[in-house]
């Protein structure tokens, strides 16, 4: 039976969705596998923090970004405990899963050279790389040309067997920590950190899953619906956590559109033409 931590964030607001994570993973995700909830959270109390699958650990609430861009030191802080199991797998906050996710169909497989699990961030499955939301920076450790890359992958549900996973953690915590203390920060902190050092790895190391395991709640998309992403903003005022988004006018959401669908050619050719490289 495989030792498996769950890695979970549960910070200020973000308390309220503990409970049917919780209920739901522990019974439906890796059922045959013996399961340890690593929850960082600032509560006093939580539900089901006195089961014996649950390690409460204190973390204080961080200010948004660094919440989610500093995520990598809060696991290496705990690397002694975490070393100790298996396998170990970051999850958000507002996950559920839905249906059982048996090992066969999630562990990444050793004995194939996989080492690290990540999965198709929905919004980007069925994109070329260049349409992808990498970060384009080249001042940013997290840095992608537009000639690079493969899957777009998310930043809230990743892992792997529990050296490859703290491994990795360690070097996106350098990389966070450099980039800050050179005034960068990465476009989308974590994820985009996350997926620079995905495209910097040998596909057969790594488990790619569909967006089947992260599929937003209310979206339809041609994927059995495994583990469900439920909609932040019905649960939490988004708005004071992230700030309110800014209103554009006609002539910005036709750039905005520009930029999105158009420009990515020239800089794709930009960049192939220049030979730019991970």
């Amino acid at each position: 039976m495989a030792k498996v931590g769950i890695l979970y964030i549960c910070t200020g607001r973000y308390t309220v969705f503990w409970p049917d994570f919780y209920r739901t993973f522990q019974k439906k995700f890796l059922p045959g596998s013996d399961k340890t909830f690593f929850v960082f959270t600032d509560a006093e109390r939580l539900d089901y923090d006195d089961a014996p699958d649950v390690r409460r650990i204190y973390q204080k609430a961080l200010d948004w970004p660094y919440s989610s861009l500093l995520r990598f030191k809060m696991f290496v802080s705990q690397q002694a405990a975490l070393e100790q199991m298996d396998f170990l797998f970051f999850a958000n906050a507002n996950l559920i899963c839905s249906q059982t996710v048996t090992e066969a169909e999630f562990l990444p497989r050793p004995q194939r050279g996989e080492r690290l699990l990540v999965v198709q961030q929905p919004g980007f499955w069925d994109k070329k790389p260049l349409f992808c939301s990498y970060d384009r920076n080249p001042k940013c450790r997290a840095y992608i040309p537009y000639n690079c890359g493969r899957a777009y992958v998310s930043g809230g549900l990743n892992g792997g067997t529990a050296g490859a996973f703290l491994v990795m953690s360690r070097e996106l915590d350098r990389r966070t920590d450099a980039d800050l203390a050179d005034g960068q920060m990465a476009l989308w902190h974590d994820e985009s950190h996350l997926n620079r050092y995905i495209a910097e790895q040998d596909p057969a190391s790594y488990r790619l899953l569909t967006p089947a395991y992260w599929y937003p709640e209310g979206w339809d998309l041609p994927f059995e619906q495994k583990i469900t992403v439920r909609d932040k903003s019905r649960w939490i005022d988004m708005t004071a956590v992230k700030g309110a988004r800014p209103r554009l006018n006609f002539v910005q959401r036709k750039w905005d559109a520009f930029r999105q669908n158009w420009l990515p050619w020239a800089l794709y050719a930009r960049d192939a033409l220049q030979r730019k490289h991970l």
